[in-house]
């Protein structure tokens, strides 16, 4: 009887022993139909222990906005599972959707001085 012995060199690299299509549950795209490489998202504050490694990664990676696609880029992964795996961390909680662009800016007189600025060119 022989016994075939893995010596990682498929997987080595990148550090991992689970098959990426197991961490999304062999999900091939995200529910979220808008949820799109160019998404902007970012952590929440909340607690990642229960999670698996490579989730943690990409919650660690979305300290402030960031792109679908960078994310992607960042812990080289395919943008495919990436995205279905940010879905995945967007339903749970952990990351919330938007931009930066998309705070509020309740100052008026602040935009009244831009304004004014502007239109002095």
């Amino acid at each position: 009887m022989t016994f075939d012995v893995w010596d990682g060199d498929d997987e080595s690299a990148a550090g991992r022993f689970v098959p990426l299509y197991v961490l999304v549950n062999g999900r091939t795209s995200p529910r979220d139909s808008s949820l799109d490489l160019a998404t902007q998202v970012a952590a929440l504050p909340v607690d990642t222990r229960r999670l698996e490694p490579e989730y943690v990664q990409i919650v660690h990676r979305c300290a402030t906005w960031i792109s679908v696609a960078e994310i992607g880029a960042y812990l080289h992964l395919p943008l495919t599972i990436t995205k279905v795996m940010v879905d995945v961390l967007v339903e749970q909680g952990y990351l919330g959707v938007g931009a930066p662009a998309q705070e509020k800016i309740i100052d008026m007189h602040l935009l009244d001085s831009v304004l004014a600025g502007l239109e002095r060119l």
